[in-house]
C-alpha cells in the first residue's frame, strides 16, 4: 500500500486516449461514493481533460477542465482532502492563460481560492467561482 505522506505523480488524459483514460478513471467515475463526494455525476466530454493524481499506481484524485473553461469534479480519495489545492493549481496550469470557472462545494472552494479563483456567489451548498484569463483583472 502506497504511503498517503508522499507526493503525487499528475498525469493528464483525454478520453481519446481511451485505453489509458478508462484503466485510470474508468473504475471511479460511476461510483456512488465518488457522486456523493462531488455532490453530482462526473460528467465526461470529448476534448475535456481531466488531471489525475497517483500514488503508486493508485489514483488518488482528480480535476476536469473543459474546453469552455469549466473547472468539474474536483475529487479526492478519503483522507487525501489535502490534495485538492494541487490538484485545481494543476487543473490553472493545464488550462494556460484562458479565463475559468467552476461551481463547487463550499468544502472545495479553499482549494480555488488559493488558486486564485475569486467567490462570485453563493447558496446553502455550492459557490460559484471564477479566475480570470491571465493577466486580467478579477
Amino acid at each position: 500500500m502506497a504511503r498517503s505522506d508522499q507526493t503525487p505523480v499528475f498525469e493528464t488524459v483525454t478520453n481519446a486516449q481511451a485505453a489509458r483514460f478508462y484503466r485510470l478513471l474508468g473504475p471511479l467515475l460511476a461510483r456512488r461514493e465518488v457522486h456523493k463526494s462531488l455532490g453530482g455525476v462526473p460528467w465526461d466530454d470529448d476534448g475535456k481533460t481531466w488531471i489525475v493524481a497517483l500514488d503508486g499506481k493508485e489514483v488518488t484524485g482528480f480535476i476536469g477542465v473543459t474546453k469552455a473553461g469549466s473547472v468539474e469534479s474536483l475529487y479526492t480519495r478519503p483522507g487525501r482532502s489535502g490534495l485538492r489545492a494541487q490538484l485545481v493549481a494543476a487543473a490553472v496550469d493545464t488550462a494556460g492563460d484562458r479565463a475559468l470557472h467552476a461551481t463547487v462545494s463550499h468544502s472545495r472552494t479553499p482549494a480555488y481560492t488559493a488558486a486564485g479563483f475569486k467567490v462570485d456567489s453563493q447558496t446553502v451548498n455550492f459557490a460559484k467561482v471564477h479566475r480570470p484569463a491571465n493577466g486580467a483583472k478579477a
